[in-house]
């Protein structure tokens, strides 16, 4: 079976899309994840919010390393499955819910953690500067296999020399068939050696569904 390790930021709204995908995949028994983490926030430690990033993205990508660690504490009680169903649920209420604004406001992530069936004192570790050493080591693993000019998700094929791209980054969820071409192609990409990018910057908006 072909096994992937997916490195995510729960607040990037193309990460959750690509990682429906990869769950897609999951469930229809053609791969296995390992779910791991890449903070936006720590990848742009360097830069300049005020001149590099719209409003709020400082709040934005705050936001979404408090959630990885949450997800670091998940992992260390529940394994990888509680990292899995943590990113699952916080997904769904931040972006197929479009409920991102209620959590950069204070909100509790106790719904969050309901849904996902974890403890809700897992909440604490939001606050909690012991989970950033995981989180920087995953970002810099991730970043020493792709590159540093690249974001998230970034995924890296372990059936295929490991093998690690940024991407793919999609509009909309590939279901059914479709999941299945795409990762065929994905790792036909993959097999080549020199293979680096295909990009276009044109997006259509973002489709959860």
């Amino acid at each position: 079976m072909e096994k992937v390790e997916f490195f995510f930021d729960p607040i990037c709204p193309w990460a959750w899309i690509s990682s429906r995908w990869v769950e897609e995949l999951v469930n229809q028994g053609a791969l296995e994840c390992t779910w791991r983490f890449i903070s936006l926030r720590e990848l742009n430690a360097d830069k300049d919010y005020a001149i590099s990033f719209p409003p709020r993205y400082p709040e934005i990508h705050g936001l979404g390393h408090k959630l990885l660690r949450v997800a670091a504490l998940a992992r260390q009680e529940g394994g990888n499955e509680a990292v899995a169903r943590f990113y699952s649920a916080a997904g769904r209420e931040i972006h197929t819910n479009a409920n991102r604004e209620t959590y950069l406001n204070g909100a509790s992530i106790e719904p969050i953690l309901r849904s996902a069936d974890l403890p809700e004192v897992l909440e604490k570790a939001m606050e909690d500067e012991l989970y950033d050493s995981t989180i920087k080591v995953e970002t810099e693993l991730a970043l020493s296999r792709t590159g540093r000019d690249v974001g998230t998700p970034i995924i890296s094929l372990s059936n295929h020399e490991d093998v690690s791209f940024f991407g793919p980054v999609m509009s909309s969820i590939p279901r059914g068939d479709d999941a299945l071409r795409l990762f065929e192609a994905y790792k036909t990409f993959a097999s080549f050696p020199g293979f680096a990018e295909v990009k276009r910057s044109l997006r259509f908006p973002p489709n959860f569904l």
